[in-house]
């Protein structure tokens, strides 16, 4: 009986050791320092093979900064602004300096994503839906980054 209680012990801890993932540290003081209150969230880059990653993405994008205080650039401005630039795709927004974005929307701070796998795989009897991202946050009046996750 003993040696069933020990066995049933260890398989727990094993178990409870195997659902610990790696922990990630953060450094968060450039973050702290700049003290961000206006952001804005650039157009996506689409690294997946879906071509509706890019708008999905960014239409879920704004809400957990906005509801978080931040103030988000609205995205309908922010597309028409890129459009009458002549920077109608993400690439072109990425690639614009962050002198330039503060000199023409005055955030503080950009957002930038990149869509690493987005869409819906399916089995017989189950589907998973996947989006992964890649997104760090640029200081725009000093070009530091801020956060990368």
């Amino acid at each position: 009986m003993m040696k069933s209680l020990r066995i049933a012990l260890l398989a727990a801890v094993a178990l409870l050791a195997g659902c610990a993932g790696p922990q990630r540290n953060v450094d968060y003081t450039a973050f702290r320092e700049s003290k961000p209150v206006s952001i804005l969230v650039l157009p996506p880059l689409n690294s997946s093979v879906d071509a509706a990653a890019t708008a999905a993405v960014l239409s879920q994008a704004t809400l957990p900064l906005a509801e978080s205080g931040y103030y988000v650039m609205p995205v309908a401005v922010v597309d028409e602004v890129f459009k009458q630039n002549g920077l109608s795709t993400a690439a072109d927004a990425h690639a614009t300096s962050p002198a330039k974005l503060l000199q023409i929307f005055g955030a503080d701070a950009a957002l930038y994503l990149d869509v690493k796998k987005y869409g819906t795989t399916y089995a017989i009897i189950s589907s998973e839906s996947v989006v992964a991202l890649e997104a760090k946050l640029i200081d725009l009046r000093t070009g530091t980054l801020l956060w990368a996750g």
